[in-house]
């Protein structure tokens, strides 16, 4: 578990940004539509029934059926859309495409009941205009093809009971030619949209592609490229972090730095190549024997680390042993004996102690063990 931890807190600024692949941005941006959406309707509901409550002591209308028919049949529609649409973008077993199409048709709601209650002109305008281009903040085809075909539908319907029940107010007007300018409209907002949607997506595709070579790159500077542990320009910046946590929460840390005894010597009689073989060799066990409680990194040529969090000191000596004594036993089929070795150097952090000072003792542990006769691990004092 630890092992996962501290790689997160290692490549704080890549896993920032691993966050941000094409599959998140989408889901935040459509998390941010999705609430923005929610928080204009809310509002859009409240001033509605605040106007309407305005428009019956104006016109001095009774309270019965004027609140029942224009007020509490609307606001208790309006609320339970919205509940369910909140809901509904929260639950995880629904695709992010069926919750855009929740958030539309919360819109149609919104303008909707306004307009199929009050017959008023002004939201009969902005169905269509509101619901088509809010499909574009999407960039769904199909979303958008299906909110004109509903926005059509509800025109007619609206524009039909507005002729037939306000047959006084709307005399001499042409509600045929209204009606046909609303729906070519209608047809212009989706052909516009559809063209904005195509375009935004070849643009985010043409961003995503460079962005993801960014972090590539940004990876590719902290990894090791031949073993693929961190490097030591990773290492350092770890070491800080560490030191900051081990002051604040008191754990313990250690420093483990391990090097291959004679490894000039594997490198002159078997060549560089086979050399590589041996470092790939030891690098795999520390980053398998290490994941659950440190990270590895390559510091230098044949110098590797381990660095340690929150664990006892028996623990780490149990991993290091297992690792050196692994690493002895094992066969190299270019070599004429069995294996080579390893030396290692522990040391714990001690408080108010600095990462260079910290450092310096592992490696002096780490000498110790060279001068003590090589194939063995050294505690600093």
């Amino acid at each position: 578990m630890y092992g996962k931890m501290y790689t997160n807190l290692l490549a704080w600024g890549i896993k920032v940004m691993n966050d941000m692949y094409k599959e998140d941005i989408e889901a935040r941006w459509q998390l941010l539509v999705w609430r923005t959406v929610i928080a204009i309707c809310g509002v859009t509901f409240a001033l509605s029934w605040i106007l309407y409550g305005v428009h019956r002591v104006e016109k001095n209308i009774g309270s019965g059926l004027y609140m029942l028919e224009y007020i509490f049949i609307p606001m208790a529609i309006q609320i339970i859309t919205l509940v369910v649409c909140y809901f509904m973008i929260k639950a995880d077993n629904i695709s992010n495409e069926k919750k855009n199409y929740v958030v539309i048709g919360l819109i149609f709601v919104s303008i909707g009941v306004i307009s199929f209650t009050y017959y008023s002109v002004l939201p009969l305008i902005m169905l269509p205009i509101l619901t088509i281009v809010a499909t574009a903040l999407f960039a769904d085809q199909s979303l958008t093809i299906w909110s004109g075909v509903v926005v059509a539908i509800l025109t007619v319907i609206d524009m039909v009971r507005y002729h037939f029940e306000y047959t006084d107010s709307v005399a001499g007007l042409n509600w045929v030619g209204v009606l046909s300018i609303f729906l070519l409209l209608i047809i212009l907002l989706c052909v516009m949209v559809v063209i904005v949607n195509t375009h935004t997506k070849a643009l985010m595709s043409s961003i995503m592609g460079s962005y993801n070579r960014q972090v590539t790159l940004m990876s590719e500077l902290m990894i090791d490229p031949m073993t693929g542990l961190y490097n030591r320009r990773s290492f350092e910046d770890s070491l800080e972090k560490e030191i900051e946590r081990a002051e604040q929460t008191g754990a313990k840390s250690y420093v483990t730095i391990f090097d291959i005894d004679h490894f000039k010597e594997v490198n002159d009689t078997y060549g560089h190549s086979n050399g590589d073989i041996v470092i790939k060799a030891l690098c795999k066990m520390m980053k398998e024997k290490s994941k659950d409680m440190g990270l590895a990194f390559r510091y230098g040529g044949e110098e590797f680390v381990i660095l340690f969090h929150d664990v006892e000191l028996s623990k780490v000596m149990n991993i290091v042993e297992d690792i050196r004594t692994e690493f002895r036993c094992y066969y190299f089929h270019f070599m004429n004996k069995d294996g080579i070795t390893c030396s290692c150097g522990v040391a714990e952090y001690i408080k108010g102690e600095s990462s260079k000072a910290w450092f310096n003792r592992a490696d002096s542990a780490l000498y110790k063990a060279k001068e003590s006769g090589r194939n063995r691990t050294v505690i600093s004092e």
